[in-house]
Order: C-alpha cells, then structure tokens, then sequence
C-alpha cells in the first residue's frame, strides 16, 4: 500500500488507522483526495501516512475557511492557497518545542550557535507574541507579532528545580526574559506566543509554539477556592474556575437542565487566573456552564469554548451541563448517613478485594426488579424488596457469604461520569434477541453485541469526563442531583453488608480533548496544561488516549481535592488507581498525606484506614523517570502504596498478557503436565522455566519483599531484588507487605478459568480445569500482602474467552451468582479484541460441553474458596504487618535444584510471645502445601514440626473428597496433598 489519507472529524467516512483512504487522483502538485463533509462541519482532522509513517497533515482544520487544502510534506498545517515551495516557511507554529518552564525562563532543544559552543558567534532568540493570534511563518519568519523580545542565552545549564520537574528537557538552550520585559509575561500567556532563532547574520532558521505549563505552575498555581464553593463572608456562595491564560469568561446560568436560554454574566479574574461570580442561594439545583474565550494551542486560534466545571460534583445527564448541588443538604443524604458504622480495619494487610463492575452485579440477576439492575440501587435491601428489608438479591447474599468468610473490600469499577456510554435509559440501545440457542463457537453472538456496543449501557467506564460526579447511567434518575444520594445509598448499604467500598479512579488521561467534543472539559479551559504534551507540543496517548500531566500543580490539586471529596463526601474507604505509574511519587504523596489528615472528628471518616493501591507499571514517555520520579513498581518500595505484582500472576499462570496465551506456568502444570505446546521448549528446558517461574511465585508468596532471602532454582540464597524477572528486572520490589497486591486475574485480560482453559492440555477434564482455577485462587488467599479477586472468579467466571471485555456488553460480562452456568462457550469473543486468536480459542468452544463446569462443580470451588478466606482471617501470620515479620516467620522448603517440581511448601511460624512479632494465640505454626502436580504429593514433615492436623475450615469441606484426602500422618510424620490443590496444615497450641 502506498501513501494514504486518515480522515476524522466532521467527515461523511472517517477511516479508521488501517485502512487510510486511497488517493482519488494525482495532479500537478501531487495526489489529491475528495473528501465527503457533514452538514455544518466545524472540524476536520487529515494525516497523510503509509503504516507507521507519517509524511504531512493537519489535525485541525476549518473547513469554513477553503473549499480546498494542501498539505505540504512534513508540516503539520494546513494551507488554503497552493503554497510557494521556494518560500516554504522555515519552522512551524503547529508545534510547539519551547517550553515556558519558569516565569522568566524557556528553554529549546536548539542549539546556541553553529557548532554549539558558547564561544562561537551566537544565534539571536526572540520571543514573539499576538493578542488576537495573527501569526504565521513566512520564509522570512515570523509575521503578525503585536510585540518582539528578544532573549538572553543562560546557557545549556538548565536550573535545578526546572532539570528535577522536566529531566526529558536536558540538553536544550536556556533562555530568559530580561528583567525589565517581565512585567509583560502575564499579557503574554493571555495570546498566542512563539520563538524564533536567527543565525549571527540574521537569516532565519527556525520557529516554533511554546508550551506554558511551567509558567502558569510558577505565577498562577493557587490554592483559592474552586468549583460551586462558599464565598469569602462564609454566608454566601460564588463559583469559580482557574483559566489564566483565557482573555473572558463568562458564566451561562440555566433554569433548566435541558433546554432552554441561559442568562449570561460576567466573570472577574483574579490576579491567580481564577474567575469568580456570585452564585445566589435560589440557583440551588439548577445548571451552569462557562463560556470561556483562550487561545488554543490545537488550533493555534482564538477559541470561544462552552465547557463544564471540572470541579463539578454533580450534572445533567451526559455531562452535558454542571449542576449547583449541596453535598451537605439532608435530600441527598440517606437516613443515618452521617452516623452510620463503617466496617473496622486494623492493617492494610487485613485487606483483600473484590473487584466488581456496577453493571455486571445486577445486570442479570433475575432477583432485582428490572428497573434496578445496573443501577446503584440494586446493592440496597430497601429499594430491592420494600416490602421485605433482610430479604438479598442473589449478587447481595453472594456478597455477604463472601463476607461472612473474610472478605472486607469490594473495588468497584469506574464510577465517575464517563463518556462511553449514554446516560439516559431512552437514549441506549439493546440486544433485543436470545442469543443462548446458538453454537457456543459461532461468530453470530459477538456480531449482534458489538452492532449495539457503542450505544448500549455497558462500558467498563475507563473514559473520565467529570472526576468528582457520580456516573449518570447507574442512576435511576441521570438529570438532576438524585445520583448523588443513590451513590451514598449503595455505599452506606455495603458498609451494613460488612464491606468496604473502593473506588477505580483514572486521572492518568481524560476521555476527551481540544475544543470541539462536548466531553473535553479541562482543554477546553485552559488549553495544552492539564494534558502531558511531547517535546514538540503534541499530545501524549501512551495510556490509551489524552494523557494528563500530574506534573502540573494544578492537575495534582485536581487529583488531590477529588479524592478527598470522594473519601468525605461519600465515605468511600480507599482508591485503586488506573496506570498509576504515569503519575509520580510526589503526586502519590500528596494524596496519601491529604488523605491521612481526615479524621472522624472534623471529616467523619478516619483517612489512616483508607488504603491505596495501583497499577504501577512503567512504560510511554515516563518510564525509567524520563519525566520524574513516576509512581512505578522500582519507586514505590517504602511508599505503603500497594502495587499489582505481575510476578505472581505471570509466576502462577504463566507467560505474561504480551505472550501466547497457551504459556504454562506454576499453577497451570508447566513442565508437570504439558499442555504440548512447542514453543515452549523441550522437558527440561521446561522444567528449568517452572523452577525459575516457582521462584516467582514463592517471593510474591513472601510479600514481594525486596530484601527477603530464599534459595532459588540454582542452590543460591538470594534477596528478592537482586533476582530477576522477564530476564531485565528486579523480582521484589517492595519493603512492606502492604504494598504487595496479588492477583492472577482481573477485569484486564482472560479471567482465570478463561486463562486456565488455554493453558491447561486438552486431556485435563473439567473437574481438573476446576481445581487448577483452586489453586490459582489459594496462591493469592495465602500470600503475604493484599488479595485481589476478580468478581465471580471463585465462581469459575467465564467470559467466553475474551481477552478485553470492556465493550462487551451483557452477554459476555454476566455473572450467575447462584452458579448454574458460568457464561463458558456462549460463542466466541468479540473480533475487535480477538479475532487474531479465534482458530486457537474455536476448539476450546466448540468443545464447551466437555469443559463447562457443572452447577456442582461450581459450588464445590466456591465452596473451597470461603474455606481459603477463612484460613487467611484464622490466624495472623497470613495477613503479617511488616517485613521483619515475615524475614523472622516466613520460610520456605522443598526449593533449590533438588526440588520437587510443581510443589512450594510454606512454613509459618507464630512469634514466641506477643508484642515480638505476628502472634498467634491459637496455632504454633501453619504449613501451607501448594501442589500443581497432576498426581499426589507426599512428603516429610519439616524440620521442626511437632505434629499436624488440616486447618478446621478446610477439615469442614465434608463433601470435597480431595481435600478430605489432605492428611497429616503424626506417627509416620508425612503430609499427602491431592493433585492441583492448596492445602494448610496446623499445628495447635494446646
């Protein structure tokens, strides 16, 4: 394929990346493409690319201004004249590689003179700026500047507060503002502004844009109030919003929430950039919006934008409009809100999660009334049965079972107002026809699903529009503040349950930006600042799509005061955050101090107990600290902040979410039970893989502790931080249990029994399959640390083999939570997500009979996995405090070259006396045997075992005759474990 044309925007036929529409001819100026415009189209993006490269384009362009546009190789703007290629400009204004980084510096990868040396005739600096954005580039510059300045050369030594926030900058020229020119800087961030460089004989050599970031952070970072907020007498109200660089807004007051004319008043700036009005007492649950005039980098224009408070805590629905609530006001509050018991915690490693979506919870469940599911009020007995208030849903008594076992936090997924789905009930669209008669490997379930998905109620909700506002379509009422008290009805219902509630938060990007989708909120107010941008001004979309940029204090305030208001207004007990190493340690710290300084007295909720965790991956433009010291897995030791350890999951399961989905690992019978897969190498190269992956598992076992010593696969006594993983990283990474989150499923990628059904041969039925998902269960329930359970895993959840769930519907995200069917073979996984691995997911589907669990199969496991929770909240030395615990009480046999394969064996032993260590007062010691082994494991006791018995809450599985199997010989001295199974043994005091 040749060069071809991306087309999005105001278009008839937008092309998707790989298929760019092909040229409709060639004339004298090269080829050309006609291009189909909606009616009234305001905005159209263009890229002329061939696969990866990129030749010219255009991202904004106004098709107002010219029936035609040329596109000239390597600019990044449009022309609406065929241009000179003899006076092509020398630079661009549609990128931006100056950066502003502090009130009186900027800086530019550029260097000074000629050869770069200071002592060489130097190259002249200008700094450039129009009120009304006139400019442009000629051969001869830049033209249309209202005023010129020129810079002063500091040199290529960039300050050290500037190196420390923007270390990606190293090696550009340093240039500052002379003195008597500051007085000007606040105009100037108020208009389009530009560099220029000219050689020492005047010839112009380049221009570019400036990104302001570091000025606005080092003149108009503030702590003023923002958003719908009391005003300065304490008595009355005022709104207000941060737009330093926006020349006027306005404030357009609606009565209504939809429809209708606002009135329009005006806005005073302060000297901090913050625009303020009055807000009358009467204007109470009505709607505002701003209208705010700034230049826009996108556009490089003037732009008159409408957009929504980010500081909003309620809207219309869609996020169409903010709304002026009172989170204090007894409406919104359910009865006994501000006094109700919240569930006790006394350490984080007492934590373990339930990962649940809003939406799969009561979606499918025949108990709760049609208008409830996928609601909030489907989590609340009095909404659910008036009439009957101790009477539970099947997902509520599911919840309370797993509650009454041990388990205390239930994570929800997205819960902010998103952008992915639409709010109003009349506005969505739905599979109308019984999908369950068709071949459980047909391709025809996941065509009707996706022909619905971008219109129906499901999305996963990673997609943030208004951070600190209840999502609209899990309310029963998306116009108007009723959201408000719906969510602060299912917290406080969980609470009763014995639940504590996290919250999924995604700062890491928006769902929108630049001036033209409604759902853009904090570009369109101040423009290129709240987003991280590249060197040269472009956005970055390494999370998936508009990355912000923590960085900035005034993203990091966001992040902070929504959090907090999250915690206080809605007594949410902890947050999960989103690709949290694109944030950095510093951000993390902040919230983690704001957070500790609630208190029940002032606040009505104890901070200290809230715990915070995150995916602290490292990868996109911070990694290896490109932009700071980023919120990753090798930062985070000390933190308290737990992390996701993929060691355990890609330990236990094997390969890793970028690999085959057939790699063996731990758990699923690597080298023990071969599943035949070639490319994972001969028996022993097999088997020097498991015992390196056992490693793995056994350090995450262990609390992930980067100085916790083990014998590993070769005979050494290593520290967990100086093995490796993948081959290139450190194994541990942590200095405190609580950092430890283990998982080996979760909404991202297969669930377990999804994954194990892949990984496991084809001769292992459905009853081994079951105990597999077992075990993998019991390495997370019995590690050191914070268990993270996918909702409906311990129900052997299926998701028909689907790899990314989030657009796909009902139909594939259901949960029977009565476990009569787990959603296994009802046909295969939509093709935008995995098409490229049906011929190998088919047979497995087409073969769903065989390997679909049976209702008793089903119960069994469930039934396994309250008796693992019950184990961990037995006794404290599976939920250890500290480090030093586990390096004095944590030990581990059967390891080294000379190990039995497939088999980890865990001793833990109570300290001598309490206050000395994790104390148990009932046991002695506990032994944990993890057998992945297809056969039985039979062993001596270790080395200081006095006698054993097989932990009460396993010994009560009276009908599970494989665990009843799990023995402790005391006259022999010898533990039999049964195939693929965890089992614990204990010794009691008395």
């Amino acid at each position: 394929m040749g060069w071809g044309l991306h087309i999005w925007g105001d278009v008839e036929h937008p092309t998707p990346w790989s298929s760019a529409k092909q040229p409709t001819g060639s004339g004298p100026e090269g080829p050309y493409w006609d291009v189909v415009l909606q009616t009234s189209a305001k905005h159209v993006g263009l890229l002329i690319h061939k696969g990866e490269e990129k030749a010219a384009g255009a991202e904004h362009v106004d098709p107002s201004k010219a029936g035609e546009v040329w596109l000239v190789q390597n600019e990044q703007h449009p022309f609406f004249e065929v241009p000179d290629m003899s006076h092509i400009p020398a630079g661009t204004l549609f990128k931006s590689y100056a950066h502003w980084v502090k009130a009186s510096s900027l800086v530019w990868r550029v260097p000074v003179s000629e050869d770069g040396e200071l002592s060489s005739p130097q190259r002249l600096f200008q700094l450039h700026f129009s009120r009304d954005s006139r400019m442009h580039v000629t051969g001869k510059g830049i033209e249309g500047a209202d005023e010129v300045i020129p810079l002063r050369i500091a040199g290529l030594n960039i300050p050290a507060d500037v190196m420390a926030k923007y270390p990606h900058l190293f090696g550009s020229t340093h240039l500052e503002i002379d003195p008597q020119n500051m007085h000007k800087v606040r105009e100037y961030c108020k208009g389009q502004v530009a560099l220029s460089v000219q050689s020492h004989t005047g010839r112009v050599l380049d221009c570019t844009g400036v990104q302001l970031a570091g000025m606005l952070d080092d003149l108009f970072a503030t702590d003023e109030p923002l958003g719908d907020h009391i005003g300065r007498d304490t008595k009355s109200r005022a709104v207000s919003v941060w737009a330093p660089t926006a020349k006027k807004v306005e404030l357009l007051h609606f009565w209504e929430l939809r429809g209708g004319q606002p009135e329009v008043l005006p806005m005073a700036c302060s000297e901090r950039g913050v625009w303020s009005c009055a807000r009358p007492a009467e204007w109470q649950n009505t709607a505002y919006k701003f209208r705010v005039t700034v230049f826009c980098p996108w556009t490089n224009q003037i732009e008159t934008m409408e957009a929504t408070d980010p500081y909003s805590r309620c809207t219309t629905a869609n996020g169409e409009r903010s709304m002026f609530v009172d989170m204090d006001s007894p409406q919104l509050m359910p009865p006994g809100w501000w006094e109700h018991p919240v569930p006790g915690l006394v350490h984080w490693t007492d934590v373990s999660v339930y990962e649940l979506h809003i939406r799969d919870f009561s979606a499918t469940d025949p108990t709760v009334p049609d208008h409830l599911r996928g609601k909030y009020r489907a989590f609340c007995r009095q909404h659910l049965y008036p009439q009957e208030p101790r009477r539970l849903s099947n997902g509520l008594a599911h919840l309370k079972g797993l509650q009454e076992a041990g388990m205390n936090h239930v994570h929800l997924l997205p819960t902010y107002d998103y952008g992915s789905v639409p709010e109003r009930p009349e506005e969505q669209a739905h599979v109308m026809e019984d999908l369950s008669h068709h071949a459980p490997d047909s391709e025809y379930q996941q065509s009707v699903v996706m022909s619905v998905a971008d219109r129906d109620g499901f999305n996963w909700g990673y997609d943030p529009v208004h951070y600190g506002v209840p999502e609209g379509s899990y309310s029963t009422a998306p116009d108007g503040p009723l959201r408000v008290l719906e969510f602060r009805e299912m917290v406080q219902s969980l609470h009763s349950l014995g639940l504590r509630v996290v919250l999924d938060v995604v700062y890491n990007h928006t769902f929108a930006s630049g001036p033209y989708s409604q759902n853009s909120v904090l570009d369109k107010i101040v423009p290129g600042y709240y987003h991280r941008r590249q060197e040269d001004g472009e956005m970055c979309h390494s999370t998936c799509c508009n990355n912000t940029a923590s960085e900035h204090r005034m993203f990091e305030r966001l992040m902070v005061e929504d959090l907090v208001h999250w915690a206080r207004d809605y007594k949410v007990d902890g947050f999960r955050f989103d690709i949290m190493g694109h944030h950095f340690v510093g951000n993390m710290t902040a919230i983690r101090n704001a957070i500790n300084g609630l208190t029940l007295e002032r606040d009505g909720v104890d901070g200290r107990k809230m715990y915070i965790y995150g995916e602290a991956w490292d990868f996109g433009e911070v990694a290896l600290n490109q932009r700071g010291r980023n919120a990753s897995q090798h930062n985070l030791g000390g933190s308290r902040i737990g992390a996701f350890n993929d060691r355990m999951r890609d330990g236990a399961m094997g390969g890793s979410p970028y690999q085959s989905p057939d790699c063996q690992g731990f758990a699923t019978g690597l080298a023990v039970d071969p599943n035949g897969a070639q490319h994972q190498g001969s028996a022993k190269e097999q088997l020097a893989t498991l015992l390196h992956r056992t490693d793995w598992v056994r350090f995450a076992l262990a609390g992930n502790l980067k100085d916790y010593e083990a014998q590993v696969a070769d005979g050494r006594l290593v520290a967990g931080q100086h093995e490796t993983y993948h081959g290139n990283q450190p194994l541990a990474y942590g200095c405190d249990p609580a950092e430890n989150v283990v998982f080996n499923g979760c909404h991202d990628n297969e669930t377990i029994f999804d994954q194990v059904m892949m990984k496991l041969g084809r001769h292992v039925d459905a009853d081994g399959r079951a105990r597999v998902c077992g075990l993998a269960h019991a390495l997370l329930v019995l590690s050191q640390g914070v268990p993270f359970i996918h909702a409906g895993d311990d129900l052997l959840r299926s998701k028909s083999l689907d790899r990314d769930s989030y657009n796909s519907g009902d139909w594939f995200n259901r949960i029977d939570w009565t476990g009569q069917h787990n959603n296994f073979g009802i046909g295969l996984p939509p093709a935008s997500k995995n098409q490229q691995a049906w011929e190998f997911k088919r047979p497995l589907l087409t073969a769903a009979d065989r390997y679909r669990p049976s209702p008793a199969i089903i119960a069994r496991q469930a039934a396994y996995f309250k008796a693992l929770l019950r184990v961990r909240y037995s006794s404290p030395l599976f939920r250890m405090p500290t480090g030093e615990h586990i390096r004095q009480q944590l030990r581990f046999h059967n390891t080294g070259p000379q190990q039995v394969p497939g088999v980890i064996v865990m001793q833990l032993h109570s300290s001598w006396q309490p206050d000395h260590g994790s104390w148990d007062p009932q046991y002695k010691q506990a032994l944990v045997v993890f057998n992945a082994r297809p056969e039985p494991y039979e062993a001596e006791f270790p080395e200081g075992a006095e006698w054993y018995k097989l932990h009460p809450a396993l010994a009560a599985l009276q009908e599970d005759a494989m665990v009843q199997l799990c023995s402790a010989d005391n006259e022999k001295r010898r533990l039999h474990v049964s195939p693929r199974m965890a089992a614990v043994f204990v010794q009691p005091r008395s």
